[in-house]
């Protein structure tokens, strides 16, 4: 009987019922096909479009997001404001190794990127057979393009931008150069370094004499993106500024006049010029936003924002950079090194916006993690040391997957540094540069002669205080114990370093505990790239440009090298063989 009851029931149902149901049934099974077939359309599309932006040897203290009143960075500290700010993020303590760890997802000891930089006329570049972010991104879908500075190697064409991923580059093969003339001079060579690869073209750009580089730089991504179709495909934007790196010696810091004059609160003229340099980069940023925005495509693209290493304090390589409160300089195992400024913008963050993020992070947890956001499988990533923090930035879990790094491991000048949990070991802290004593705290100069920008204390949550300066503090890291110069540092108490514990007997096992991660990392450790320089890369035989010179893809061999008598042990063995990474 309880079976006959629908039959029943539908026996009653008139004809014109019937007939609108059946209809109504039909128009929602084609819209449901249709909505399947949309959402299949526009899947791809809906993938992020990421833009990278890399600024060169900017200081802790260079933005205003980290308290700094004399930087005039507005766009920038807006994104920062309205994105998720990154205070526990760090990078390598100089450029071409960051580079190599963003690029590959792996510390710069496993590519043999760990000592110094590349220079213009060393066979020396990230080995061939590694697979590079934009080659990953385009795996799935992406259309890459790079804009700014290269720095990891071009002896070959097959060391390229445009040979590594990247659909087109524009810029600088190098790491610094004229902001005007676009010539750079190593060891007395001087050429041009400006130019535009697209695919197997490669034009020199003789033509952009006097553009100013940084602008350049925009208006080549304000290009890319005006042109870029993205229904089709979504795009990465690698956009690695040369700004605020200081230029060449016999004039460093270089901005167009009547940027100049707007500066202020600072009596000091190189310092005036790099934070005209900085005002600078801050406008190209809003110039690349305000490009997304025009072209309809900003809330579905993700910002990054970061530093390459710290700042270039007081003079030193022609900067005047601030880290402050941080210790020391670019090129230096101290937090002023390689603690860098960094934020993530884009609606995918909005659970966070606003926030600052003190989760541990590493440069090279980029690749992973743009790759995560673009849809693929983070374990389909092979043999990388860089951990996805998607779950972090999103706000899905806020437990950091990162509980260490390998800040760097130089066997040439005997110097290590890691940080594992809160504690940071250094040895020899000076990394690449040996004959500098750059141990201090540099405050950048004020408005007047004799004084010093002004801080005022808490003014911004992603601002560092410290305590006031002991007056016993050991400016030279150096163990009693061991009569080396290694330091160890609790920096979640202590961010500024004045506090070394390496003596201290109650720090014993976190020490031993360092050593232990320092020693499995060196287990994975690959010899350093160090060729010699070679007359045949002279710009005088490619008219005058800096381009590839050799149809040999070969990495040179590690020439023979002599360590500071302070810091290299008896034993040290340097490998003189080709790499085979």
């Amino acid at each position: 009987m309880k079976m006959r009851e629908p039959i029943l029931v539908i026996k009653l149902i008139s004809l014109d019922f019937l007939i609108t149901l059946v209809s109504l049934l039909i128009i929602s099974s084609t819209a449901d096909d249709s909505a399947d077939s949309s959402s299949r359309q526009t899947q791809s599309h809906t993938k992020p479009n990421i833009v990278f932006i890399l600024a060169d040897d900017l200081g802790w203290n260079d933005v205003g997001f980290h308290g700094s009143r004399q930087v005039q960075t507005p766009h920038l500290d807006r994104l920062a404001g309205e994105g998720l700010i990154l205070n526990n993020y760090y990078a390598q303590p100089m450029c071409t190794p960051s580079r190599a760890a963003l690029m590959t997802g792996r510390y710069p000891i496993r590519t043999g990127m760990q000592h110094k930089v590349v220079i213009n006329r060393q066979r020396m570049g990230l080995p061939l057979h590694l697979k590079l972010l934009p080659q990953h991104l385009n795996d799935l879908g992406y259309l890459s393009h790079a804009v700014g500075k290269w720095h990891l190697g071009h002896f070959h064409e097959s060391f390229l931008p445009t040979s590594r991923g990247f659909e087109s580059f524009y810029g600088l093969y190098n790491g610094k150069g004229d902001y005007f003339s676009h010539l750079d001079t190593e060891l007395g060579m001087t050429g041009l370094d400006w130019h535009l690869d697209e695919g197997p073209n490669r034009t020199d750009l003789h033509s952009e004499l006097g553009e100013y580089a940084t602008r350049a730089f925009a208006t080549r991504a304000d290009q890319l993106i005006s042109e870029h179709d993205f229904e089709r495909q979504p795009m990465f934007l690698y956009m690695a500024l040369t700004a605020p790196h200081s230029a060449l010696p016999h004039d460093p810091l270089q901005v167009p006049f009547q940027t100049e004059q707007q500066v202020t609160g600072t009596y000091h003229t190189q310092r005036r010029k790099y934070l005209g340099m900085l005002k600078e980069m801050d406008d190209s940023i809003g110039r690349i936003v305000a490009s997304l925005k025009t072209k309809g495509v900003l809330d579905n693209t993700i910002i990054i924002f970061s530093s390459d290493n710290g700042g270039a304090p007081n003079g030193f390589q022609f900067g005047w950079g601030s880290n402050y409160p941080l210790r020391s300089s670019k090129g230096f195992f101290y937090e002023g090194g390689c603690r860098v400024a960094g934020f993530v913008w884009g609606t995918l963050f909005a659970r966070r916006a606003g926030q600052v993020a003190t989760e541990m992070m590493h440069i090279s947890d980029w690749l992973p993690t743009l790759y995560d956001f673009a849809g693929g499988n983070v374990e389909h990533l092979e043999d990388i040391d860089g951990f996805s923090m998607v779950d972090v930035l999103t706000c899905r879990n806020l437990t950091s997957p990162r509980t260490e790094f390998v800040l760097n491991f130089d066997p040439l000048e005997n110097a290590k540094s890691m940080r594992v949990g809160k504690y940071k070991y250094l040895l020899n802290p000076e990394d690449f540069f040996v004959h500098n004593d750059l141990h201090d705290w540099y405050q950048a100069p004020g408005e007047y002669p004799g004084t010093n920008e002004t801080m005022i204390p808490n003014t911004h949550p992603a601002q560092i205080t410290c305590e006031n300066m002991p007056q016993d503090i050991d400016l030279k890291c150096f163990s009693q114990i061991s009569q080396r110069y290694e330091c160890l540092f609790d920096i979640d108490k202590d961010p500024c370093e004045f506090h070394n514990l390496i003596d201290d007997e109650g720090y014993a096992e976190v020490k031993e505990k360092l050593l232990e991660r320092i020693e499995y990392w060196e287990g994975k450790q690959v010899p350093p790239m160090r060729p010699p320089v070679e007359w045949d890369a002279n710009p005088k035989f490619f008219d005058h440009t800096w381009n590839p010179w050799t149809n040999d893809p070969t990495i040179h061999p590690t020439e023979p090298y002599t360590c500071h008598p302070k810091h290299c042990p008896p034993d040290t063995k340097i490998n003189t063989k080709k790499l085979e990474l």
